[in-house]
């Protein structure tokens, strides 16, 4: 009831979908998450709690792939309307889903804001106190509290084996493993609630047969990583410039 007037109140009618409690499955239920590559990526074991909010995402996605609208706004449920600039939510939304050039993943939070914000794309007559644009953001990394997802990114995402190996919202940053393009809403208009984790991090384990041929196979693909971002993302900030200009 909370979030339904929460929502209610800047304008949005949501559609709850209830989560997936990680604790509550079977090993059958996880298999996908426990025959990943993980190991080779990471040194820890992902938890039955961000493998729940995992596979809740990958529930939602499947509702936008094979929906009839163009794109999904996805709230988790510690999403709070920055006061601010809730007033333009709907408008906003509305430009957006109205852009003649279609958007793959855009965040409408930012847990980073300190980091440098490259705009893209401005967003025309929504606000005379802000100006709304669609930017690009090198390092940003975490958060998935809202974002709007295109029925086109959604199919991409749930095609994509990435998705069993890194915890949702850190794969849905990783332009890099995916070929959807991330965008960030500036000034934002969502932010986490505040109230504690229910994902947790506080009980993390290392995997229980950890060969040194696992960590120089996470080492290698580091490196290659940061290679990666370093070398490619001037390109894919040039092409998003070029799609939306």
């Amino acid at each position: 009831m909370v979030l339904q007037k929460r929502f209610h109140d800047v304008g949005l009618d949501v559609q709850f979908v209830d989560a997936v409690m990680g604790n509550t499955l079977s090993a059958a239920q996880k298999q996908d998450f426990l025959n990943s590559d993980r190991q080779n990526w990471l040194p820890t074991v992902m938890q039955d709690n961000a493998l729940g909010c995992a596979l809740s995402h990958h529930k939602i996605w499947e509702q936008i792939a094979y929906g009839d609208q163009d794109y999904g706004l996805i709230c988790e449920d510690d999403a709070m309307p920055l006061p601010a600039t809730s007033p333009h939510i709907t408008a906003v939304l509305d430009q957006l889903a109205g852009l003649d050039k279609p958007i793959d993943i855009l965040f409408l939070g930012n847990r980073w804001p300190q980091r440098k914000a490259t705009p893209v794309c401005a967003l025309e007559h929504v606000s005379a106190d802000y100006d709304f644009r669609l930017t690009a953001i090198k390092y940003n990394s975490i958060g998935a509290e809202c974002y709007l997802l295109s029925r086109h990114a959604a199919r991409a995402l749930l095609k994509n084996n990435y998705r069993y190996i890194f915890e949702v919202d850190c794969m849905l940053h990783h332009w890099w493993l995916h070929s959807c393009h991330v965008l960030h809403l500036d000034p934002p208009l969502f932010a986490e609630e505040g109230r504690p984790s229910t994902i947790g991090y506080t009980h993390i384990k290392s995997w229980p047969r950890d060969r040194i041929h696992h960590k120089l196979k996470r080492k290698w693909r580091r490196i290659r990583t940061s290679y990666i971002k370093r070398i490619y993302y001037p390109g894919v900030l040039k092409r998003l410039q070029a799609y939306f200009g």
